[in-house]
């Protein structure tokens, strides 16, 4: 009888947590579209921009010149990736060529 009693009082308890857990994710919702940074090939300057394709349209001059960046912490710089038909993982995958760590989607953007 103390197992059934148990279950009893578990399971309210978890179908209030499932009910009110995902509002309390402090990051972004699954509907909210974040921007990636991309460096243009011909200004070179970095873009903030919807993801998309690469190379991806520029939204200052209309054309593809845009490819993927991604920020180091440590050096505190951002550095180009391969697209995706050169490299097949996730976008987390990628090292920091100098240091060899993970490097980050978001960071300061260059002035």
């Amino acid at each position: 009888m103390s197992h059934l009693k148990s279950v009893a009082v578990m399971l309210p308890l978890f179908t209030l947590t499932m009910l009110f857990a995902p509002g309390c994710s402090d990051g972004p919702s699954t509907d909210e579209q974040v921007d990636v940074v991309y460096r243009c090939s011909e200004t070179g300057e970095y873009v903030s921009a919807p993801p998309q394709p690469v190379p991806a349209v520029n939204p200052d001059t209309g054309r593809a010149t845009l490819q993927r960046a991604l920020y180091c912490s440590r050096c505190q710089h951002w550095y180009v990736v391969p697209p995706p038909n050169v490299h097949n993982g996730p976008v987390a995958g990628y090292l920091c060529p100098k240091h060899k760590l993970a490097m980050q989607e978001q960071g300061p953007l260059p002035e």
